[in-house]
């Protein structure tokens, strides 16, 4: 609890607060009971209020005093006026409707300060009137006092509630100086209700305590659960932080070793090409080139994919895609590299297979798995492509020869800037980024990717994306409609094109 008073002229901005904020019910009746009615309390406070907790928290106080401080003088003042204690139930009723009316105060003026000093106000003339008209020192009334200073710490803060307990104390002080001083203030009321209206008076004093500290409680157990919350929040979010400031790292590593590695190789040839005569030296410079650039490029590409997936800014068009046309074309993309390793391809489609995907990011995936299972083989191998369909997907599987993958790598296989433990077969670079876009892009269309492999046995690469609901001759292409009807398509072949054998 705060000990400053908060002015009117400092109020946050205005945020409502949802209603998901409140802790979850309590086992217990007391608890669902006061979560319930905290609910009901909140909605009533102005939005401006629910953006500072202290204000939040005095707002619901004043709010609860309001509803249950009027109910219960109401019952008081009924109680009263059937015992014929007319002045008292007067006092009591005047009590209830100052009570009632400042929430209202506190919504009008927009200021807590004002409503819990007319709330103290209200408490003091009202309980000092009893006094006066109960018996003075021998009425329950003076013992109402002391919850006034109380009241006003919750409400106003340290320095106004110090006030209002000099006020009070001057008051009783007042109410026992008549007494020592041997003036008698008389009961209004018959005294045969002397003895029930002194224990209606200290019973209604235990019980208004008692829904005290239940105010108090619920709006300290809201604020700590919000603040539990908070700090969940907080920890996330410093996870996220470091997270990043990881990646950050990795990031700038990547950025210093494989972007510096090409633009020096870019550098060092250029400036070779224009001391060399030979054309065939000045053609193989160009390569060297080319290739450099191309690793920048690739690079560059795979870190824009990854920023926009993570953005949000990612868009896939779902469309009814043939698998063996996107398989197919991407054996031909990367036929020449295999060649080059002597790496051939043997591919098994299933006919019919309509997948409810996007067609570019589809044909990522599969040349990042088809690409990777080459770079990864030993020359003289065979990499394995098979598509069959599975219940509600097609299944694509991209397997290699290679060394394998170990338990270790494949459980952060997926994550950015991984660098595995085995090595490219022919020395070709790796970013760390191609399967981390590979799930992204699985999942964006409601698809999935998982790896299936063991030391010296070769990876299992499994895409599964989900199957077009109503299989059938789609506008792909002609080439498309005229295939044999035959069940199982094998390629193979380690010659720059590869050629169907049905």
């Amino acid at each position: 609890m705060s000990g400053s008073s908060t002015t009117s002229g400092q109020r946050p901005p205005a945020v409502r607060v949802s209603s998901d904020e409140h802790p979850p019910a309590a086992g217990s009746l007391v608890d669902r009971c006061n979560q319930k009615f905290g609910a009901f309390l909140d909605r009533q406070i102005p939005a401006e209020f629910l953006a500072d907790p202290e204000y939040t928290r005095r707002a619901r106080l004043i709010m609860g005093f309001g509803v249950l401080g009027s109910i219960f003088g109401l019952v008081y003042a009924l109680f009263y006026i059937l015992i014929g204690h007319k002045w008292g139930a007067l006092i009591i009723i005047f009590c209830s409707t100052g009570v009632a009316l400042s929430p209202l105060l506190m919504r009008w003026k927009k200021s807590v300060e004002v409503a819990g000093n007319f709330f103290m106000l209200i408490l003091t003339l009202g309980f000092i009137g009893l006094c006066f008209v109960e018996g003075g020192l021998h009425g329950h009334a003076i013992a109402w006092l002391v919850c006034v200073p109380l009241c006003a710490l919750l409400l106003v803060g340290r320095k106004s509630a110090g006030r209002w307990a000099v006020i009070d104390f001057f008051a009783a002080s007042v109410v026992a100086g008549l007494a020592l001083g041997g003036v008698k203030l008389t009961p209004t009321y018959d005294p045969k209700w002397s003895a029930v209206i002194s224990t209606a008076g200290y019973l209604g004093l235990i019980m208004f305590m008692f829904i005290l500290g239940l105010i108090f409680e619920g709006g300290r157990a809201r604020a700590f659960s919000k603040m539990q919350a908070a700090l969940g929040e907080l920890a996330a979010s410093n996870e996220r932080l470091l997270n990043l400031n990881n990646e950050k790292n990795e990031f700038m590593g990547i950025a210093a070793h494989d972007l510096k590695n090409p633009l020096t190789v870019i550098v060092g040839n250029a400036e070779l090409t224009a001391m060399v005569k030979d054309p065939q030296q000045i053609q193989k410079l160009s390569n060297n080139i080319v290739s450099a650039a191309t690793r920048m490029r690739d690079l560059i590409a795979n870190l824009l994919d990854v920023n926009a997936i993570e953005q949000g800014k990612y868009t896939s068009a779902v469309e009814r895609c043939d698998v063996r046309m996107l398989i197919e074309q991407c054996v031909e993309n990367n036929q020449p590299v295999a060649a080059k390793k002597q790496i051939a391809f043997r591919v098994g489609i299933s006919d019919g297979l309509w997948a409810q995907a996007d067609r570019a990011a589809t044909l990522q995936i599969l040349d990042n798995l088809v690409s990777n299972a080459i770079k990864y083989s030993p020359p003289n191998t065979t990499v394995h492509v098979h598509a069959l369909p599975e219940t509600g997907f097609i299944l694509v599987n991209v397997r290699d020869e290679g060394p394998g993958i170990s338990e270790a790598d494949q459980k952060k296989m997926f994550q950015k800037f991984t660098r595995l433990s085995a090595r490219p077969t022919g020395g070709e670079s790796s970013t760390g980024l191609g399967l981390a876009i590979v799930k992204k892009l699985a999942e964006a269309m409601s698809g999935s990717i998982q790896c299936h492999s063991a030391l010296g046995s070769g990876s299992t690469f499994a895409l599964r994306l989900p199957v077009w609901p109503e299989a059938g001759p789609g506008p792909e292409t002609a080439a498309a409609e005229s295939r044999p009807a035959n069940n199982i398509v094998e390629l193979r072949d380690s010659l720059p094109r590869y050629k169907s054998q049905n």
